[in-house]
C-alpha cells in the first residue's frame, strides 16, 4: 500500500523546521543543508518503507555512490574474551539482528580505559532494508550514509561516533567533505511521525531532491 512521505528541506542547519545543529560544546556546525523524509505512524514497517524510498532516490539521483549502514556500540563494554570474539556483527547476529543482502562487511575496535567499543560498516542492497532497520533499532548508535563508490570507509570506523547528531559534528564534517550524505533515523515508538533526516552539502541535498 502506498504511503505518504512528507519531504522538507532547508539550506540552513541553524534556523529551520527540519533539525537544528547550531551548537555543541562551543562549536557551531559548518555550512550544511538538511532534508527530512517523514511518515505518520509508529510501525517499524513504515521506517523500512521510508528507507526503501530514500535508497531508491539516492541511487537514481546521485549515481556513483554506495549506500552504507554505519553502526556502533553506544555503551562501552567490558574487555572479555567473549566480547572480543563476537565483536560487533557477531554480537548483533547472536541477538537475532543479522543484516542480510549486504556486502563489504567491516568493523573496527576502539579501546579506552580497559573498555571496548566496536564500529562497523556494511554496504547495503535492496535486499537489506528489513534487517538493516532491525539492526538500527537494536543499536541506536547508527547512521545510513551515502558515500562515493570506492571510498575507504574504514577511515571513518577507526574514529567512531556517538549516534547523536549534535555530538557527531566531526563525523558529519568527514562525510560531507567526501561528498557524502548522512541519514539519521528520527522518531520514537510513541511519536506521531518517523523517518529520516539527511545532512550534506547544499549541492548534494538539492541534487537528491530535484
Amino acid at each position: 500500500m502506498p504511503i505518504d512521505i512528507k519531504i522538507a528541506s532547508s539550506d540552513d542547519t541553524v534556523s529551520n523546521e527540519v533539525i537544528n545543529l547550531s551548537y555543541f560544546n562551543g562549536r557551531v556546525a559548518g555550512e550544511r543543508s538538511v532534508a527530512s523524509f517523514l511518515v505518520e505512524g509508529t510501525s517499524s514497517d513504515l521506517l523500512v518503507s521510508v528507507l526503501a524510498f530514500v535508497y531508491s532516490l539516492a541511487v537514481k539521483k546521485i549515481p556513483g555512490h554506495d549506500f552504507w549502514l554505519l553502526l556502533g556500540n553506544s555503551a562501552w563494554q567490558s574487555d572479555t574474551r567473549m566480547v572480543r570474539y563476537r565483536k560487533l556483527w557477531g554480537a548483533l547476529k547472536f541477538r537475532g539482528h543479522e543484516v542480510v543482502g549486504g556486502a563489504d562487511l567491516q568493523e573496527s575496535l576502539i579501546e579506552m580505559g580497559g573498555k571496548l567499543k566496536f564500529f562497523g560498516a556494511l554496504r547495503l542492497s535492496e535486499l537489506s532494508f528489513n534487517t538493516a532497520i532491525g539492526a538500527l533499532l537494536a543499536e541506536r548508535c547508527s547512521y545510513f550514509v551515502l558515500l562515493p563508490r570506492g571510498y575507504r570507509v574504514r577511515s571513518v570506523l577507526c574514529k567512531g561516533w556517538s549516534g547523536q547528531l549534535t555530538e557527531d559534528l566531526d563525523f558529519i564534517d568527514c562525510i560531507c567533505k567526501e561528498n557524502g550524505l548522512i541519514f539519521k533515523s528520527v522518531g520514537e515508538f510513541d511519536d506521531v511521525e518517523r523517518g529520516f533526516v539527511s545532512i550534506g552539502s547544499t549541492e548534494l541535498i538539492r541534487q537528491l531532491l530535484k
